[in-house]
Order: structure tokens, then sequence, then C-alpha cells
């Protein structure tokens, strides 16, 4: 586990590293007492909070793609709409649109653009990420961009905006209130209980009678195992946990020596061969490597892994999963998450700390003093 009482953990840019000895000195100083400035309870319970938020938010997608997955998704077979994959845009840009569901015809393309929403409190929120991810899929050149990603040809594209949310969080919602504040030219919700896994029409239009026909009733997708694990920007801990179970799996089967130690390379790739994102090239080996850096630095810096010398029986291995026993890759699986929730408080209180040091920091508070 990185040392989180180290500026050096959160500096990223090189900032810290560029300071002379002496501004180093101060900054050190100054971050440390920053340091006591924050309440590591008092985050730890804000970021339990985010954490059930996130996993709700992943059980809405996962419920999109059961449900319309094109092999087995009862969505798809009764609608012939079809699950294409997350995070549209990415590779553009970061927008709320959660997932694509796609039906080609003779005469035209119909999509749908799924925006996954927790908590009905400020359902303005709702609204306001629609129109986000209309703003980004209006331009022609993105249109054009998501097509190719998309394998949809011609011009005649039907666009729907979707909301879907828990079905408690909907009891309050007030649809008309919500279009008319909405910019899509076709704007409905849907929503789900990801406990009994059926998802229903709640309010709006239908892009397409196949949809109106298919909402006549819930949609049961509990019959088709999850085909999603996480998505670009899930909380670490899920891609973790199942990015752990796969490389300490892969080591098992084949009887490979190290069993919890792995490359920089390895981890890339296997999450490169996970991420359900459409795009491929540059932009796509872009995402896939933000992704990992991002993955990799919050595992490190919890202690899920460790690049120390002392930890590392190979040469040959950047990284270790940090995990007790060798009892196998569900053993290992099942360590990420209490190891994780158990110090991303103190690597909150570090990074906070960081970035206020940061802030407030002038290297040339004392130049005075050296004027003579």
């Amino acid at each position: 586990m990185k040392n989180l009482e180290d500026p050096r953990t959160f500096d990223h840019d090189g900032f810290f590293e560029g300071l002379t000895d002496w501004n180093q000195d101060r900054f050190e100083e100054e971050f440390e007492e920053n340091l006591d400035g924050f309440d590591a309870e008092d985050l730890d319970r804000k970021l339990s909070v985010r954490f059930d938020e996130r996993e709700e938010h992943l059980k809405l997608l996962q419920a999109v793609t059961a449900g319309f997955h094109p092999r087995g998704g009862s969505g798809c077979e009764q609608s012939g709409f079809k699950y294409l994959g997350v995070n549209p845009l990415c590779s553009v840009k970061k927008t709320p649109a959660d997932a694509i569901l796609v039906k080609n015809e003779y005469n035209g393309t119909y999509i749908c653009v799924i925006c996954c929403e927790i908590g009905g409190e400020d359902q303005a929120v709702w609204v306001r990420n629609v129109n986000e991810a209309r703003e980004v899929l209006d331009s022609p050149m993105n249109r054009d961009l998501l097509k190719s990603q998309l394998g949809v040809e011609g011009t005649d594209i039907s666009f729907q905006y979707v909301t879907l949310t828990r079905s408690d969080d909907a009891v309050s919602m007030d649809y008309s209130v919500l279009n008319r504040n909405c910019a899509a030219d076709s704007y409905t919700v849907w929503v789900a209980d990801v406990e009994e896994k059926w998802m229903a029409h709640e309010a709006g239009p239908f892009l397409h009678t196949n949809l109106e026909n298919l909402f006549e009733e819930q949609l049961d997708y509990m019959r088709r195992e999850d085909p999603l694990k996480y998505a670009v920007g899930t909380h670490p801990v899920f891609p973790l946990e199942d990015l752990v179970y796969q490389i300490v799996k892969e080591k098992f089967d084949f009887g490979r020596e190290y069993k919890s130690e792995f490359t920089r390379e390895a981890f890339i790739d296997i999450l490169d061969e996970n991420l359900q994102i459409r795009c491929s090239g540059d932009r796509r080996e872009r995402i896939v490597t933000s992704e990992a850096e991002r993955l990799t630095d919050k595992a490190l810096k919890t202690g899920v892994f460790s690049e120390s010398e002392d930890d590392l029986k190979s040469d040959d291995h950047d990284l270790r999963v940090m995990y007790s026993g060798t009892r196998g890759p569900g053993h290992a699986e099942r360590a990420v998450r209490p190891k994780y929730l158990e110090n991303i408080a103190d690597v909150e209180v570090g990074r906070k700390a960081y970035e206020k040091t940061r802030r407030e920091f002038d290297r040339d508070s004392n130049l005075n003093d050296w004027s003579g």
C-alpha cells in the first residue's frame, strides 16, 4: 500500500517533483498540516453512500444489457432492439449516456439512448443528463462516428432518450414537467426492480410499436445471466474484483508460479477483452489505457495491489494482488472489496489534503529571505 502521508503519492503530474528542495520541504509541512483538517470517518460515511449508489447504478445498466442482449435477452428477442455496448462516444467525450439499443429495419434505424439514474429526490438531474447526452450526440460529426461504431448505414435514424430508474425512485415523478424541460424530440421513462429483475415502461411515448408490444407487461430479464461486469467509470471495486479473479484463475488453471503476480500489460489486455465499448484502434486503446491507469492507481493506494520490491517475488512482474493465502481466485476476488473500502477514506483524505496544499501553495512566498 502506498504511503498516504507522502505528497508524492498524489503528485500525478510532477508538480511536487518540480519544486526546489526548499519548496518541497515547505510543501510537505503544509501537506501534513492539511491532513489533520479532514475527517476520515465523515468521508467514510459519505463514500459508503456513494458506493451504494454506484452499485445500484451498475445494476440498472446490467438490467439493460441482460434484457436486450443479442444472445438470450428476452427484450431483444421480442422487440428486435439489441444492446450494442456501453458508454457511447466515450472516445470523444464523457456523457451521461450509459448504453445504446439499436433496431435496424429496411426503412431506417431506431436507437434508444439509455441514461441510468439513481434517486428520485432531484429529478431535474434526469433531464439535464438527457439534454447533455443529446447535445453531444446531435453533432453531425458525432452522429457519423456513432453510426460507424454501430455499423449503421443510411441517414434515416430515429432517436429516443430513455431515463431508466428504480421503480421506487419514480413514485413522485411528474412526467409532464420532465418532458417540457427535455430538449429531446422523444423522451420516455422506464423503471426496473433490480432485485426481482423486471423492467417496465413508466411514462412517455414509444419509439417503435415493438417496444409498445414488449412493455404491455413487465419485461422479465432474470433468465439472462448478467453479461456485463462493469463499464467505463464504474466504481473501481467491481472491475477490480472481476479482473483479480480472472488474473489469479488463469495462473491456477495453467499451473503458473507466482500466482498473485502479473504485468501491467496483462492487466490491460484482460481489461480490453472485457470492456464493452463500441470503438477500435487508437480510440479504444486510449480509453482502455486510461481505465487501466485509473484502476491500478486506486488499487495501489488502497492496498489491493502492490508494486513494492519487497512484495514481488519475480522480476518479470510489475504488480501483486495482496491477499492472504493461496486458496484460489475466489478468495482473491473476495479480498478486494473489504481492503478497498477499509482504506479508501484515508486515500481521499490524502487526495484532498494534497489538492488543498497545491491550491494554496505559494512557491515564492519567502523570496525576500534570499534577497539579502
